[in-house]
C-alpha cells in the first residue's frame, strides 16, 4: 500500500468525511463489485480526492482508500485501531451478545479483547472460555482461530457469526457450518448485532 504523507488536519478531514459516507452504507455486507464504484465517487469528491490530489495520484488514492481506511473499517467499528475515532457508528459490544448466548453470569475478562480475528476470554467466575466473532465471510478464519485454541484449552471455544440488518445466512450454509464446527470440536452460535451511534473525535 502506498503510504500517503498528509498534514494531520487534512488527514482528519478526509477520514471523517470518508467514514461518514461509509457509515451511511451497508458496507459490511456489500460485495467487492458494489464497493468498487464508490472508490471512484470518493476520489472525485472534492472533500476526499480533492484534498488528497496534492499528495498522490488518483490510482494511488484508490489503493490507499482500499488497503488503508476501508480495509480497517471492520476493526474500526469494533472500536479497535487508529481509525476507530473517525467512525460515525459502531457495533454493539461483545458483552451484549456474550450474555445473549451464554447467560447474564458470563462476562468478558478485562483486557482480553484482541483481533485477527476479534476475540476475547470470557468467564462466569468458575470457567473461562475463548470466544471469537466475525461476519459470515470470516467463518474460515474463525474456525482456524478456534481450533488453535481447542488443542490447548480444556474448555470448548465458541465461534460467533453475526449478521447485520436484513442480512440472512441460508439454512443450508448454517447446517454446513455447524457440521464443520462440530467436527472441529468448537461451539458455533449466530447472533444479530446492533449499530450504535458514535461521534467522531
Amino acid at each position: 500500500m502506498p503510504e500517503i504523507s498528509l498534514p494531520k488536519d487534512i488527514r482528519d478531514d478526509v477520514l471523517t468525511v470518508l467514514y461518514r459516507h461509509v457509515g451511511a452504507l451497508p458496507w459490511m455486507t456489500m460485495t467487492g463489485r458494489m464497493k468498487s464504484r464508490y472508490y471512484t465517487e470518493w476520489i472525485e469528491d472534492p472533500a476526499i480526492g480533492g484534498q488528497l490530489a496534492d499528495y498522490q495520484t488518483a490510482d494511488n488514492m484508490r489503493v490507499w482508500l482500499k488497503d488503508g481506511p476501508l480495509k480497517e473499517y471492520a476493526r474500526a467499528i469494533e472500536g479497535v485501531g487508529s481509525y476507530a475515532r473517525y467512525t460515525t457508528r459502531r457495533l454493539s459490544t461483545p458483552d451484549e451478545f456474550l450474555q445473549e448466548i451464554l447467560g447474564k453470569e458470563w462476562q468478558v475478562i478485562p483486557d482480553s479483547i484482541g483481533e485477527k480475528p476479534m476475540h476475547c476470554q470470557t468467564t462466569n467466575g468458575h470457567t473461562a472460555r475463548y470466544l471469537c466473532w466475525g461476519g459470515q465471510r470470516t467463518f474460515k478464519d474463525l474456525v482456524w482461530a478456534a481450533v488453535n485454541q481447542a488443542v490447548r484449552l480444556k474448555s470448548r471455544p465458541i465461534i460467533v457469526v453475526y449478521t447485520l440488518g436484513d442480512e440472512v445466512i441460508p439454512a443450508s450454509q448454517q447446517e454446513q457450518q455447524h457440521a464443520i464446527a462440530e467436527h472441529c470440536g468448537v461451539e458455533l452460535r449466530y447472533v444479530e448485532r446492533r449499530w450504535e451511534n458514535h461521534t467522531p473525535h
